[in-house]
C-alpha cells in the first residue's frame, strides 16, 4: 500500500470532520493502527481542529449566569408541569422567509468553516514539505562538509608524506591504454610511508577503483587504491607500507582492491631507480 497516496487523498480530512461512511470510517481506524504514518496525520488533523475550535471559541457574557440564576427559584415547591405537543404546521414553518434566511445562513458558515479548515490543512502540509526539503539541503551540506573534512585530513597528511627527508617522487607515464595518463608516487624508503598525486588518468565505473602496485623480486605487491579526486594538485595518502620497491605500476580493480593484479588492466609502470 502507498500510504503517501493515501495521506494525500483527502479521506483522512473527512474522517477527522466526520464526513465518511462507516465503511470509510472502519477503513482509516484500521489503517491507522497498522501505518504509523497515517496515525500521526490524524493526530495533527485533530489539533489543527481543535485549535481553531479553540481559537474561535466565545465565552458567554457573565450577566448570562446571573439573569439565569435570577429567574431560578429554588425555594418553591416544585409543581408538575404537563407538557403537551402543540400541533406545528411543519409546511408553512420551513416555508417561511425566516426559517429559510436561517437555513441559508447556517449552511454559508459551514461550508465557510469546511473551507477554512481545507485551507488550514494545506498551509501544514506545504509547511511539512518545506521543511522536509530544509531537512535534506542540510543533510547534503553536512555531508559536502565532511566530505572536505575527509579531503583536508588526508591532504594533511600526504603533505607530511612530502616534507620528510628522504621522500622520493616516481612519475609513472600511461601506457597504449591510457595515453594521456600521468600521475606521480611519493615513497619514503624509511618511512615506509606512500602516497599518489594523479595528474591525468582516465575517470572509472563507480564499482572500479585504481590500485597501486609495488614490485619486490619480480612479484607484485598490494600498495593500496586511491581514485580520481576533482583536482589534480590533491596528494592521497594510502594506508599500505612499502618497505622497500623495485618499482611501480598502476591497474584498474573492482573497488576496494584484489589480492592479485589484473594484468590485462595494466595502465602504468616505474621502476625504482637507484
Amino acid at each position: 500500500m502507498n500510504v503517501t497516496e493515501y495521506i494525500a487523498s483527502g479521506i483522512l480530512e473527512s474522517y477527522v470532520m466526520g464526513a465518511v461512511s462507516d465503511q470509510e470510517r472502519r477503513e482509516v481506524e484500521c489503517l491507522s493502527s497498522i501505518y504509523p504514518d497515517i496515525r500521526q496525520e490524524l493526530d495533527q488533523l485533530s489539533e489543527v481542529l481543535e485549535s481553531y475550535a479553540l481559537m474561535h471559541s466565545v465565552e458567554p457574557p457573565e450577566s448570562v449566569k446571573a439573569k439565569l440564576l435570577a429567574q431560578l427559584d429554588f425555594e418553591k415547591p416544585v409543581r408538575e408541569t404537563i407538557v403537551r405537543p402543540m400541533p406545528i404546521d411543519m409546511t408553512t414553518a420551513n416555508s417561511s422567509p425566516t426559517f429559510r434566511v436561517t437555513w441559508i445562513v447556517a449552511a454559508s458558515m459551514g461550508l465557510l468553516l469546511l473551507l477554512f479548515s481545507f485551507f488550514l490543512l494545506s498551509q501544514l502540509r506545504t509547511n511539512q514539505k518545506t521543511l522536509a526539503e530544509a531537512r535534506l539541503d542540510n543533510s547534503k551540506i553536512q555531508a559536502e562538509v565532511r566530505q572536505l573534512r575527509d579531503q583536508k585530513t588526508q591532504a594533511d597528511q600526504a603533505l607530511a608524506v612530502l616534507r620528510q627527508p628522504g621522500t622520493r617522487t616516481l612519475e609513472l607515464k600511461g601506457n597504449d591504454k591510457a595515453p594521456q595518463g600521468s600521475m606521480l608516487v611519493f615513497w619514503n624508503s624509511q618511512t615506509h610511508q606512500v602516497a599518489v598525486q594523479v595528474q591525468s588518468l582516465p575517470p572509472l565505473p563507480a564499482d572500479k577503483q585504481y590500485q597501486l602496485w609495488y614490485m619486490v623480486g619480480g612479484k607484485p605487491v598490494d600498495a593500496g587504491v586511491f581514485d580520481v579526486l576533482p583536482s589534480a594538485d590533491l596528494v592521497q595518502r594510502l594506508n599500505r607500507s612499502v618497505s622497500q620497491a623495485e618499482a611501480f605500476a598502476v591497474t584498474v580493480e573492482k573497488r576496494g582492491g584484489s589480492p592479485t593484479p589484473t594484468l590485462s588492466t595494466l595502465l602504468a609502470m616505474a621502476p625504482v631507480k637507484a
